[in-house]
């Protein structure tokens, strides 16, 4: 019996040593299974500065690289014949203007001479009745009247046409004040040159691209979690970015966009196995006031 219990001890050891190994493994796999996150290139907003106007660049004020705040002058476009056509379209306003006050003189005329034409007919057509007068006078009064009617008639369409000419060169005196300012494009946002497409003296026409402007005070990471996953991501969660480069600390992030559909892996990625799983696009935005994070710069996200 003594050798039947020295040979079991070994045996229960055994067995212990094995238990103790499963559990010893536990924390381990629960650590591998970790946060939800991914890797991913750096992005950031931007907006490329388009001609509205053509003609021949004067100037470029910005550089690459160069910071711009929103409302800067980016180029000046060559003013010469806008502000000729700017100049003939007031001069075309001025002349309006007297057409139009002419037109309401004529119109008060007109006006005056119906009256009394009309009084004339008036007084005529009562003595037509009584006899006193001919109808030779009478028709004659008649005539004089209607003409006089017709008159009134003519100045007010003229006075309406030169109410006409006056709105259409007002508006061509503001739709080339506005192609003025377009001589000088500003910045839609504030952000950094990240492009110039053009140079001083080269002829553009409208929609000839003139910069590329990145807002990188706030820049974004677009990383893949498969669908196991989601549940533990919420919009406005936190996240941590490291850009692994071992000279920037870990940055602070917030999840503010999630895929409604699922995809296949970016081909961007490396295995064809990986490429071939379903996932889901999970947009990080993180404050960047220090420039730390720069465009295509690669990182790592953990979603919190």
């Amino acid at each position: 019996m003594n050798a039947t219990r020295l040979f079991q001890l070994p045996v229960w050891g055994v067995a212990l040593a094995g238990v103790m190994s499963v559990l010893a493994m536990l924390p381990s796999c629960a650590k591998e299974k970790g946060a939800p996150g991914g890797s991913g290139f750096i992005e950031a907003t931007e907006a490329v500065l388009s001609a509205e106007i053509a003609g021949q660049v004067k100037a470029i004020r910005l550089e690459e690289g160069d910071k711009v705040a929103r409302g800067d002058t980016v180029a000046e476009i060559d003013t010469l014949s806008t502000m000729l056509r700017l100049r003939q379209a007031r001069a075309a306003v001025l002349a309006a203007g007297d057409r139009l006050r002419i037109t309401s003189l004529a119109i008060e005329q007109a006006a005056y001479s119906e009256d009394l034409a009309r009084k004339e007919y008036d007084r005529v057509s009562a003595l037509v009745q009584s006899g006193s007068i001919n109808q030779q006078m009478y028709d004659r009064t008649e005539s004089v009247y209607k003409q006089a009617a017709l008159a009134k008639r003519q100045a007010d369409a003229a006075y309406q046409a030169a109410q006409a000419e006056m709105i259409k060169t007002d508006s061509d005196v503001k739709l080339l004040e506005k192609q003025l300012g377009d001589c000088f494009p500003i910045s839609p946002i504030a952000g950094v040159v990240t492009t110039k497409f053009v140079d001083v003296g080269e002829w553009i026409g409208v929609g000839k691209p003139l910069v590329k402007i990145a807002r990188l005070d706030t820049v974004w990471v677009k990383v893949y979690v498969p669908a196991g996953d989601l549940t533990r991501i919420a919009l406005g969660g936190a996240a941590k970015v490291d850009p692994e480069d071992g000279r920037t600390d870990e940055l602070g992030g917030t999840v503010t966009w999630i895929a409604d559909e699922a995809e296949f892996t970016p081909k961007n990625v490396q295995t064809k196995e990986a490429r071939a799983d379903l996932v889901y696009a999970v947009k990080v935005t993180i404050p960047n006031p220090g420039g730390q994070l720069k465009i295509g710069m690669p990182v790592a996200v953990r979603i919190q």
